[in-house]
């Protein structure tokens, strides 16, 4: 048993050391003292970052799309698990857009919602509007509704993959259960499959909104140029000619980083509170 939990204890260094060591060296780039441009500490790229209404701009655009769109896909993920969890063809179906690359999800948010793109053409066509360019502005828009869907349907097939897993295992037992004790399909529906998804695909949301919030590929193909997404803003000053100013681009990974640890903190800390509650909480 010993051996076993050492070997849990180095796997998981293992694991979360790049982490460790990514924030210690953003950390020293931040405060002058390693990267591009360095020469001793210097407080003058966390305070340009912090004073700048662009980065929180930037901070809240980026927590908004990312929350939107992941919202949008647990709603469809629990909704889609319930409704094909018998259904292998519903299943495959549901999961498909996993094979495909963020970036080619980015290009046909752009060849679908664009206001030349075939959505706005088939209405033109359809009689709709009377130009193309009458279609609404859905890409490189400040509600940034294009890539709140292309996001929203890249999460989607991941969650809705880990609710069918939560159903297999544990769902149809409780469900059956709670049916031999009377309970309508509608309760066992609100008291037991819902919660039952939402504990189990919980941590694989809290990873979406996470990579939504670093995702480069969609962000620079369907985002507005003001307010930038945070991963925008965070690559154009790493590359900023004036090395002075690269250290800033740190400076925003670690309240990307901060902002998203938070939400695990949060998670952890109402687990716990659920399992101190008892089994039936």
């Amino acid at each position: 048993m010993r051996s076993r939990a050492g070997a849990g204890y180095v796997a998981v260094a293992l694991v979360a050391a790049p982490v460790v060591a990514g924030v210690l060296y953003s950390a020293a780039a931040a405060a002058g003292f390693a990267g591009a441009g360095a020469a001793g500490f210097d407080a003058s790229r966390i305070v340009r970052v912090l004073r700048d209404g662009e980065t929180w701009r930037s901070v809240g655009w980026t927590l908004y799309t990312a929350s939107a769109a992941t919202l949008l896909a647990v709603s469809a993920a629990l909704a889609t698990s319930v409704a094909v969890q018998g259904s292998r063809v519903g299943r495959w179906l549901a999961t498909l857009p996993l094979a495909v690359p963020y970036v080619a999800a980015g290009l046909a948010g752009v060849l679908l919602l664009g206001q030349s793109g075939l959505l706005s053409r088939l209405a033109f066509a359809g009689g709709v509007i009377e130009s193309p360019s009458q279609f609404p502005a859905l890409v490189y828009d400040r509600p940034g509704i294009a890539l709140i869907l292309a996001f929203a349907w890249k999460e989607f097939p991941f969650l809705v993959l880990t609710a069918f897993a939560v159903l297999d295992t544990r769902g149809g037992q409780l469900a059956d259960t709670a049916r031999t004790l009377g309970a309508s399909g509608r309760e066992t529906l609100r008291r037991i499959t819902l919660p039952l998804l939402w504990r189990g695909i919980a941590p694989a949301t809290i990873a979406g909104f996470a990579y939504l919030v670093g995702q480069y590929e969609v962000a620079i193909l369907l985002a507005p140029s003001d307010p930038q997404p945070l991963s925008v803003l965070t690559y154009e000053r790493a590359g900023d000619p004036d090395l002075s100013r690269r250290g800033e681009a740190h400076v925003l990974g670690l309240i990307a980083m901060l902002a998203c640890a938070g939400l695990v903190v949060a998670h952890e800390r109402s687990r716990r509170h659920a399992v101190d509650d008892g089994p039936g909480a």
